[in-house]
């Protein structure tokens, strides 16, 4: 991640780290809004040492993997190199970089529940599955849960790149 920041972000954090009596702000990155018109959902980030926050969007966590801690999440081939899953507590030894989107997915507790019979998935695809294959859920809906630590931001309320209202700062 990089750590080179300007002046004025250091000022932001400073106040909203004051503002906040001294709770950490909520750092996610600037691409994330471009993304949503009105709220954003947002998860910390427990990779390794991470402090930032992100989107629970398949693309958004691929992205985050790919800019901020250096992983080819397309990397699927037979001859890729395996990876270990740095995610406090996790206990998953290895796996190749282009499931590790999909295994952070169930980290984030994010789930698809059908609307029908009520069978809940951990991933869309699984869903997506389900519908095809289960008799009476081929036009099911999915109700998207996520897990108890996301937070909803409402993109309206940044402005200049942070909001003291809701402790966020972006990250370009």
């Amino acid at each position: 991640m990089n750590t080179d920041r300007s002046p004025d972000f250091s000022m932001v954090h400073d106040i909203l780290l004051e503002h906040h009596n001294g709770v950490n702000p909520i750092l996610i990155d600037r691409d994330i809004l471009r993304d949503h018109d009105a709220e954003v959902r947002v998860h910390p980030c427990n990779w390794a040492d991470c402090k930032m926050h992100i989107g629970v969007e398949h693309r958004q966590i691929s992205k985050h993997l790919q800019q901020h801690h250096g992983i080819n999440t397309s990397a699927t081939s037979e001859d890729t190199q395996q990876i270990s899953c740095l995610w406090l507590g996790c206990s998953k030894s290895r796996m190749k970089p282009g499931n590790l989107t999909r295994h952070i997915l169930s980290h984030l507790g994010v789930r698809w529940n059908c609307q029908i019979c009520g069978a809940s998935l951990s991933r869309e695809d699984a869903f997506r599955r389900h519908t095809v294959e289960k008799p009476g859920c081929q036009y099911a809906q999915a109700v998207v849960e996520y897990g108890g630590k996301s937070l909803v931001i409402d993109t309206a309320c940044i402005d200049g790149g942070f909001s003291a209202s809701q402790n966020v700062i972006c990250i370009p």
